[in-house]
């Protein structure tokens, strides 16, 4: 797996979301953004946060895939594969676990799945979905919605299920459960983390 530190420019310059009824927003600026301080009304530049490139490939039968996302600085992940023993030994579900700053268990994860009746179990039936765009083309659909847990706790869950990826039998998914506070804190990183995913499968000889 590749580290390689960049800076933030090139996360703003990925973020292409598509509203589902009003077609593509503006691209951010390579600069600094000039953003409004909604108290005093003055302008106040952003200043730039370091994030890391990180990219695996991932082999299988048919095909190898690469996955590669910006991981905002203090955030940390590790990649997994799934492999069903006894068999042809090739995973069924491989990606990343993501751990938010300072946390110690993952709650945020970039995957993918074989594309069975089971995989597209982070996908909430009935939802309203927002169309999504990343800086490498990708496309796909956002939802979120709450839910309230057996242990009476409240959850807020983010999804992003990408379109299909040529050459790959597999779906990709983003996949968050966070508290409603945390929810409010990342959406935008999120948002971000999403809009900078670049996915590639190829076909072996």
């Amino acid at each position: 797996m590749n580290r390689i530190r960049y800076q933030t420019a090139l996360l703003l310059t990925a973020l292409l979301w598509l509203p589902a009824a009003s077609g593509c927003a503006q691209p951010a600026s390579v600069k600094a953004l000039e953003q409004t301080d909604v108290r005093s009304g003055e302008e106040r530049t952003a200043e730039p946060a370091s994030v890391e490139i990180v990219s695996r490939n991932f082999s299988h039968s048919d095909y190898v895939d690469s996955i590669a996302f910006l991981l905002p600085a203090g955030w940390s992940c590790e990649a997994y594969e799934k492999v069903n023993a006894g068999e042809d030994m090739d995973p069924w579900e491989w990606g990343f676990e993501i751990c938010m700053e300072e946390q110690e268990e993952p709650t945020l994860f970039l995957y993918a799945a074989r594309q069975t009746g089971q995989d597209a179990r982070f996908e909430p039936d009935g939802e309203s979905a927002r169309t999504v765009r990343t800086g490498a083309g990708l496309t796909g659909r956002r939802y979120t919605r709450q839910v309230l847990q057996k242990d009476a706790q409240t959850r807020q869950e983010y999804y992003v299920v990408f379109d299909r990826i040529d050459n790959s039998s597999a779906v990709y998914q983003i996949y968050a459960s966070l508290t409603p506070e945390e929810y409010e804190k990342y959406q935008t990183a999120l948002d971000s983390l999403a809009a900078g995913v670049s996915i590639t499968a190829a076909k072996k000889e």
